[in-house]
């Protein structure tokens, strides 16, 4: 099963001066703008760089629609915007004399500020903070010489052991194939980058490139699997 939010309402007065606000002063792209009919239109707009949510710029039609302009939430932060820079934008919303509710502050989860649409919804602006990616590498090993695989793999075994006590280090898997026992395959995951690059320059690492027990056929290293 897999479901995503197309669209989020936000009742506005007038579409062009919702429009303007939101890609003039927010810069939002202008994502489709149809009439429907003399006093409809359907109007989306989306930040820079999404892919996904839209937001459906809704013109209220009677009073009870009018009332909920600018209070959709009761008072309470109405939209979440992650930006990856966050000065950069917090300096577009001076620029554009747009309100700012709650100043900066550096939270838990990040860099955060409040401020006010043209209506007065209030927004977050955040700068999620950045945690270093999962680091992974595989490796195909052969054996050099048959006569050693069982010292060879003792000795991968050992290695094994020293990688675990590593800080960064989160797993070391090793796989010796069926039909050739002269292969071996390495799964390595670490906490990141630095960790993985710390391991190899580690002694223990270093003590078994020096017995030449292997060679690499291949290796494959990412941190892009989700």
């Amino acid at each position: 099963m897999k479901q995503n939010l197309a669209h989020i309402a936000i009742v506005v007065d007038d579409y062009d001066k919702a429009i303007e606000f939101y890609t003039q002063k927010l810069y939002f792209d202008l994502i489709e703008d149809t009439t429907l009919s003399e006093s409809r239109r359907w109007v989306l707009v989306r930040p820079k760089g999404a892919n996904e949510c839209s937001l459906l710029l809704a013109k209220g039609v009677n009073d009870k629609q009018k009332c909920r302009i600018g209070n959709q939430t009761g008072g309470r932060v109405f939209l979440f915007l992650n930006t990856d820079n966050f000065k950069r934008d917090y300096q577009n919303l001076i620029d554009n004399n747009i309100k700012i509710v709650r100043e900066p502050s550096f939270e838990d989860y990040g860099t955060v500020a409040v401020f006010e649409d043209l209506y007065g919804n209030l927004w977050d602006l955040i700068e999620p903070k950045k945690t270093e990616q999962i680091f992974y590498s595989t490796r195909i090993l052969k054996i050099k010489d048959i006569i050693n695989i069982d010292f060879a793999i003792a000795q991968l075994k050992k290695l094994r052991n020293q990688t675990l006590s590593e800080i960064g280090n989160i797993s070391f898997d090793i796989k010796q194939l069926k039909n050739d026992s002269t292969k071996i395959i390495l799964w390595e995951c670490f906490e990141n980058e630095k960790s993985f690059k710390d391991h190899l320059n580690s002694k223990h690492l270093q003590e078994f490139i020096k017995l030449d027990l292997v060679e690499i056929e291949n290796s494959y290293i990412t941190n892009n699997i989700e």
